[in-house]
């Protein structure tokens, strides 16, 4: 193999490896989202704004997207 080659190789499972990374900590916690959106009152925005139908307006004034539904 040229050296090259050598340089490729490795960069690619560097960058494989950190995309599994990333991957297997993403917190997929949909298990936490009922109680954040009772505790700070989550508005569907589907009922409200059109346009940014996936998101909910809390009480602190923050929209919020639940991982899911981000397009």
């Amino acid at each position: 193999m040229k050296p090259i080659e050598i340089v490729v190789f490795v960069s690619l499972g560097v960058a494989l490896l950190f995309v599994a990374a990333l991957l297997w900590s993403v917190r997929e916690g949909d298990e936490d989202w009922n109680e954040f959106s009772q505790a700070h009152h989550c508005v569907s925005l589907a009922d409200t704004e059109g346009r940014d139908r996936a998101g909910w307006r809390c009480d602190d004034g923050k929209v919020y997207y639940r991982w899911r539904q981000q397009r």
